[in-house]
């Protein structure tokens, strides 16, 4: 019995966190982590976003993603640049856009 409330417990845990995480769109973050509040972001419209975040990640020299992705960003100082497909969401474009002002986020 002890063992079922443990995984009770953290199964009510784990989702309780999950809802607070960078998946969930409606989730509220704190923006005193961000490295500023002022950015120029310059959003490409890439038809293999896969083909053009690794191309970009690699002329940074950040070697590439290693994964799959449907949209991402670069920052540096004040600029920054998104990539998304032709057909974006409103939360991929706020995600990306938020690593523009709060970096690494996730």
């Amino acid at each position: 019995m002890k063992n079922v409330i443990a995984f009770v417990v953290i199964a009510i845990f784990a989702t309780s966190s999950f809802a607070g995480s960078w998946k969930d769109p409606e989730a509220r973050f704190n923006t005193n982590k961000n490295f500023t509040n002022t950015s120029t972001i310059k959003w490409v419209v890439a038809d293999n976003v896969q083909k053009a975040c690794e191309a970009e990640s690699r002329r940074r020299g950040l070697g590439g993603f290693g994964f799959g992705v449907d949209a991402c960003s670069f920052w540096e100082g004040n600029s920054c640049i998104v990539i998304t497909g032709q057909h974006s969401t409103m939360h991929e474009i706020g995600h990306e856009m938020r690593h523009c002002f709060q970096g690494s986020f996730h």
